[in-house]
C-alpha cells in the first residue's frame, strides 16, 4: 500500500477521518516504519502547538513507541485471543493536553480487546475486558479513569427501519465517565444482512474482497494521478456526522469513541476523563448501510438515574 501523506496522518492525529479511514491507517502504521516516523513528528509538532497555546502546562515529550510497547506488555500479559481492532477518535487537539503518554498510544494505535470466557456476552466482554477503556485513561494527576465505575448493563430493543433495513440497538452500558451500546444490522427477518458496497462509476484502487468474499472495505481513487483514494464504509451518514454521537443539551460532546466488533454487529463506546452529566442523548444519523442508500435516525435519552 502506498504510503499516507502528511495530511491523512494529521487527520488521523485529530480524529476527522472516518472510523473506517482510522482503522485503515492504523493498520498501515503498524507495519509502515516511513509513516510511523512522519506520524511521530506530527505528534512532536502538535504537542509543542499545544505548549504555546497552554504555556501553564507542563508535558513530557510523547515517545510514542514507549508507550506502545509498555500497553502492548500490559496486554500480552492477559489471555488476548482475538485481535478485533478498535480506535478512539474525536479527541481533537484542544483535548490532547489531557492525555498522558501511555493514554495518547491508546488513542492512535490499535488495540487488542479479550475474547469472551463461558456464558459472557460478546457485548459484556467488549465492555468488562476492555483494557483501552477501562484502565488506559490517565489523568493529568496520574489518576486512572475507571470505565466501569458505577456502571449497569440495560437490555435495550430499540429498532430504527428503512428500506427493510434495521439498525437494532440491543444492549446499553451506563457509567459514570462511560457509554456503551451495542448494534446490529438486520434484514427483514432479524438476520444479519451481508456486507456489500455499490462501487458502480469509481475508480477502485482495492475491492476488498478476499476468495469471493468481502473482507475489508473498498478504497477508490480520488485522483490517481496525484495518488489520493478514499475507503467506502458500511455505515455512511451525512458530511460531517458520525453514525452514533452522543449529545447533551443540543451539543455534541467531545469525547473519545471507540467501535469494536463487525461491520453488520458492533459495540460503540464513548468514554471521557470526567464523569457524564446524566441525562444525554444518543444521536443515530445513517443515510447509507452498504449499498442501500436510505434513512435511518433517531434519538434515545440515556439516563442510569431513571
Amino acid at each position: 500500500m502506498k504510503c499516507y501523506d502528511s495530511g491523512i496522518l494529521q487527520s488521523y492525529i485529530d480524529g476527522e477521518l472516518s472510523l473506517e479511514m482510522m482503522k485503515k491507517v492504523s493498520k498501515h502504521l503498524d507495519s509502515c516504519k516511513v509513516c510511523q516516523s512522519e506520524f511521530n513528528k506530527l505528534l512532536e509538532i502538535n504537542e509543542w502547538e499545544i505548549e504555546l497555546r497552554n504555556q501553564d502546562i507542563q508535558r513530557e515529550t510523547i515517545d510514542v513507541e514507549k508507550a506502545w510497547n509498555r500497553l502492548e506488555d500490559n496486554l500480552n500479559n492477559q489471555n488476548i485471543i482475538s485481535k478485533i481492532r478498535g480506535v478512539f477518535i474525536n479527541m481533537n487537539k484542544r483535548n490532547l493536553k489531557k492525555i498522558t503518554t501511555v493514554t495518547m498510544a491508546a488513542l492512535m494505535i490499535m488495540a487488542l480487546p479479550m475474547a469472551a470466557k463461558g456464558v459472557q456476552s460478546l457485548f459484556s466482554t467488549y465492555v468488562l475486558e476492555d483494557s483501552i477503556v477501562n484502565e488506559t485513561l490517565v489523568r493529568e494527576d496520574g489518576t486512572v479513569v475507571d470505565g466501569t465505575k458505577n456502571g449497569q448493563f440495560q437490555t435495550l430493543d430499540k429498532k430504527i427501519i428503512d428500506k427493510d433495513i434495521t439498525i437494532h440497538l440491543t444492549d446499553l452500558y451506563v457509567s459514570e465517565s462511560r457509554v456503551s451500546i451495542n448494534y446490529r444490522i438486520e434484514d427483514k427477518d432479524g438476520n444479519r444482512i451481508p456486507v456489500e458496497y455499490d462501487t458502480k462509476g469509481l475508480d477502485l484502487k482495492y475491492d476488498g474482497i478476499k476468495d469471493g468474499k468481502q473482507v475489508d472495505d473498498p478504497e477508490y481513487y480520488l485522483d490517481k494521478k496525484e495518488g489520493t483514494f478514499s475507503t467506502l464504509t458500511f455505515l455512511q451518514s451525512e458530511e460531517g456526522r458520525s453514525p452514533f454521537e452522543l449529545f447533551k443539551d443540543g451539543n455534541k460532546l467531545e469525547i473519545g469513541i471507540r467501535e469494536l466488533g463487525e461491520k453488520t454487529e458492533g459495540t460503540v463506546t464513548f468514554v471521557g476523563f470526567n464523569p457524564l452529566e446524566y441525562p444525554v442523548n444518543l444521536d443515530i444519523n445513517v443515510n447509507r448501510i452498504g449499498k442501500v442508500v436510505g434513512s435511518w435516525k433517531g434519538q434515545i435519552e440515556i439516563n442510569p438515574n431513571k
